[in-house]
């Protein structure tokens, strides 16, 4: 069969290939679905958009199928969120183990097994994948193991290995193709020196020495894995500070505990070109207001970021909308056609999982006719998974006063937190909080610490209730926990903290 083409003419090909018994006369391996088999919800893309709203639909009532090319789980399971954490979190326990002393812990000869580390990796990934598909059984949700491709806002045309092996119907269909990572082409991509994130999470051995483009959240998670198991790191970022879009002063200490690390760090760097000489890498960077020079290294990651996937998807060809490369959605994530929604990266930052799995339910809800409220994005919250870590939701100080408002804020250190101290992680970090100096609503709150991730989904929830910093400074927290930080940077909104 001739590869992909026009929908209507794959149609009429597949038409012709299913006999009676609906067996495939020319051999295609794999499920061979009717032309006419119809549903209420079909999901194209089962990452942690498409899967969960695909979950959602089938609790709803409504017949669902979810469309995945590749494995359930999408970019966040299999290359993305977790593989990134599980491979941090090793690091982060060898990086313990040689501090042992300092607890009173005798460890001789710490050491790391690499293919272990990228061996335990897998098994949580496997097991996490295993576990989607549980739930999508579990709910009644028929996974197709196929690429979607729209046909007509009610009709989706399904292909494996570039040939159409079936058609679906469906009276809603919600687009979650996801992102995936920028390639420019003017890089030598050769998936072995020159990788993105996709390919790095595949290697089986450790480099000596790295080279990253680009200083954002992949960029420096990265840094902090290879740099904690001994490779030579070296950042390039074009913006002035490493996470640019985060608070200045949080991106100040991180760079400076990375660099003090041994980690490199070139800001208001450029990469200009890059070869592969002799199993090197060499990449010239220009530096503002100076010469080009030359790094060289082992491996270079290429993080400069991620786009919406549109391609072979039937979106443009259908006249689908887009806004700045992304699809243009309504307040019910539906598409400029009727029937048509689409959730997650593919409808707009932030690229994030969590922001995707609430879109996901949300489609689904608009669909089955219940009341949902809308997202507000910027109650969403953002986690770098550093270390220390960073986790920030809702307005920075400069979006604030560009917002015309009056603000206040306050910070407070782990420094005088017992528990940080307790766990010897009382070196560097804060809370800070951003808050409107008449009301004393919660703007903003940004941190930099120990396991400040575990700490922002409270800020989240007391954000979406408009909560005062007085509302918070009256709240009983748990002592010793980290989470006294957020009770004492609220007291400092409004007067002085306790504890310092």
């Amino acid at each position: 069969m001739p590869a992909l083409g026009d929908p209507e003419t794959m149609l009429k090909q597949v038409q012709h290939m299913v006999r009676d018994d609906g067996k495939d006369d020319r051999g295609i391996r794999g499920r061979l679905y009717l032309q006419m088999k119809t549903f209420d919800i079909a999901v194209i893309g089962g990452g942690p958009g498409g899967y969960v709203a695909a979950i959602k639909a089938a609790q709803l009532g409504m017949k669902t199928c979810l469309i995945e090319k590749d494995k359930a789980g999408g970019t966040c399971l299999h290359r993305g969120c977790i593989p990134t954490k599980s491979l941090l979190h090793s690091a982060h326990l060898y990086h313990l183990c040689k501090r042992s002393q300092e607890f009173g812990i005798t460890a001789e000869n710490v050491g790391f097994d690499f293919l272990q580390i990228v061996r335990r990796k897998d098994a949580v990934v496997n097991k996490l994948h295993n576990g989607v598909r549980s739930l999508l059984k579990k709910y009644g949700v028929e996974l197709i193991e196929a690429e979607g491709r729209l046909a007509s806002p009610d009709r989706i045309i399904l292909s494996k290995d570039g040939e159409a092996v079936g058609e679906i119907q469906s009276k809603n269909i919600i687009l979650a193709t996801g992102s995936c990572t920028m390639r420019p082409s003017w890089i030598p991509f050769d998936d072995k020196y020159v990788v993105t994130s996709d390919e790095l999470l595949r290697m089986e051995d450790l480099p000596s020495s790295l080279i990253i483009a680009g200083g954002g959240d992949i960029g420096v998670e990265f840094a902090g894995f290879f740099n904690a198991l001994g490779t030579d790191v070296t950042i390039v970022e074009m913006k002035d500070s490493i996470l640019p879009f985060e608070e200045r002063d949080i991106s100040t200490i991180l760079k400076r505990t990375l660099v003090k690390s041994g980690v490199k760090i070139l800001t208001e760097t450029t990469v200009e070109d890059v070869t592969v000489i002799d199993g090197k890498v060499h990449a010239g960077i220009k530096v503002k207001n100076a010469n080009q020079e030359v790094l060289i290294a082992d491996r270079m990651l290429v993080a400069l970021g991620r786009r919406p996937v549109t391609a072979n998807t039937g979106i443009e060809e259908l006249g689908i909308e887009l806004q700045n490369g992304f699809v243009k959605i309504n307040e019910r994530y539906e598409t400029s056609k009727a029937g048509v929604y689409a959730i997650g990266d593919l409808a707009g930052p932030p690229l994030l999982a969590h922001k995707a799995s609430q879109e996901g339910i949300l489609a689904a809800l608009h669909i089955a006719g219940k009341e949902a409220p809308a997202i507000n994005l910027h109650l969403v919250p953002r986690v770098n998974y550093s270390w220390p870590q960073v986790a920030s939701i809702g307005l920075t100080v400069k979006e604030a006063e560009d917002k015309s408002y009056e603000i206040t804020t306050a910070k407070f250190p782990f420094t005088a937190s017992s528990k940080a101290i307790i766990s010897g992680d009382d070196e560097v970090g804060f809370i800070k909080i951003v808050a409107d100096k008449k009301s004393g609503e919660i703007l903003g709150v940004h941190m930099i610490g120990p396991d400040v991730s575990e700490l922002i989904g409270g800020l989240s929830i007391a954000m979406s209730f408009e909560a005062m910093a007085s509302d918070i400074e009256h709240v009983i927290f748990p002592h010793p926990t980290l989470s006294e930080v957020i009770k004492e940077a609220a007291h400092l909104v409004g007067g002085k903290a306790i504890h310092i």
